[in-house]
C-alpha cells in the first residue's frame, strides 16, 4: 500500500497559493499527458496539426486553455460549461433537465466531440473544439464538477484538511492530487492501464461517464464532508483510489475519442 501523505506536508499544498480550478493545472496536466501516451500515430499527427492553429506546445497544457482564460472576456461565457448538477433529490443526469441547451460540462463536451468527429469540418474548427474539449472531459472527471448546486460543487462547505481549512471543491480540486506522493508517471500509468475498447455512442458515454461522477460525489465526496467538518487520514484513504480512478479513466476516454476523430478523418 503506498504510504499517505503527512499531515505536515498536507499544510503546505493548503498554504501555497494555487489556481481553484478542476483538478487544478497540475490533474489537468497529468491527464493530457497520459492521454498522449494513449494516442496511436495518426491521432498523435491529428492533434499536433490542430495545437499548432491554436498556438498550444502539447496535450498536456491545452487541457488548462479554459482556465487560463477563464476570468477574461473569451472565457467568461463559458463559465456554467466547467460543470452540471443533478439535484439531491434525483438519481440521475439528464440531460434535458440538467443541461438546458447544452449549456453545461456534458453538453459542451457533446458539441464539442461533434464537430470533432466531422471530417468535413475545417482544421480550424476542428482545433477550437479540441482545446475546448480536452478541459470538458477532464472536468467531468472531477465529481464534484457533478455535485449540488445549492452548495456550488462543494464550493461553499469549509472544511478542515489535516487541521488546515479550506474548502470541499478545492480540496478534490488541487489539495489531495497534490498530496498523493509515489503515484505513477503519466507514461507509466498509460503503460499499467491499457486503453479499453471504445463505445460505440459517444453521446450516451458522455451521460454514462457524467453519472459515475456524480455518484461519486454522492458516495465519496460529500460523506462526512459535512460544513465545518474536521478530515484528515481516513477520508483521504477512502478518495485517493477514487482521484487516481479518475484521472485514469479521463485520459483514456480523452483518448479513445481523439483517436476515433483521427480515424474518420484519414478514412474520410
Amino acid at each position: 500500500m503506498r504510504k499517505l501523505i503527512s499531515g505536515f506536508i498536507i499544510g503546505v499544498f493548503l498554504l501555497t497559493p494555487t489556481k481553484l480550478d478542476a483538478w487544478g493545472f497540475q490533474g489537468h496536466e497529468y491527464i493530457g499527458e497520459m492521454t498522449w501516451h494513449y494516442l496511436t500515430p495518426e491521432a498523435r499527427a491529428w492533434v499536433q496539426e490542430r495545437m499548432d492553429i491554436v498556438g498550444e506546445d502539447s496535450l498536456a497544457t491545452m487541457t488548462t486553455w479554459a482556465d487560463r482564460v477563464r476570468g477574461t472576456e473569451e472565457g467568461r461565457w463559458m463559465g456554467p460549461l466547467h460543470f452540471a448538477n443533478v439535484p439531491p433529490e434525483e438519481d440521475y443526469f439528464v440531460l434535458e433537465r440538467d443541461c438546458p441547451n447544452r449549456r453545461c460540462v456534458v453538453g459542451a463536451a457533446m458539441d464539442d466531440i461533434e464537430i470533432m468527429l466531422d471530417p468535413t469540418r475545417s482544421a480550424e474548427e476542428q482545433a477550437r473544439a479540441l482545446r475546448t474539449f480536452s478541459h470538458w472531459i477532464t472536468d467531468m472527471h472531477q465529481p464534484l464538477h457533478m455535485g449540488y448546486q445549492h452548495d456550488r460543487g462543494g464550493n461553499d462547505i469549509r472544511v478542515t484538511f489535516f487541521g488546515t481549512e479550506t474548502n470541499l471543491h478545492r480540496l478534490w480540486d488541487t489539495v489531495m492530487i497534490r498530496g498523493m506522493d509515489e503515484m505513477p508517471s503519466p507514461a507509466m500509468q498509460a503503460r499499467l492501464n491499457p486503453l479499453p475498447a471504445p463505445r460505440d455512442d459517444w453521446h450516451q458515454a458522455l451521460i454514462d461517464w457524467a453519472n459515475e461522477s456524480s455518484d461519486l460525489a454522492r458516495s465519496n465526496a460529500y460523506p462526512r464532508a459535512e460544513h465545518n467538518a474536521a478530515l484528515g487520514e481516513r477520508y483521504f484513504r477512502q478518495a485517493r483510489p477514487v482521484v487516481e480512478n479518475q484521472l485514469i479513466l479521463s485520459a483514456q476516454r480523452m483518448a479513445q475519442i481523439i483517436n476515433d476523430a483521427a480515424s474518420r478523418a484519414t478514412t474520410h
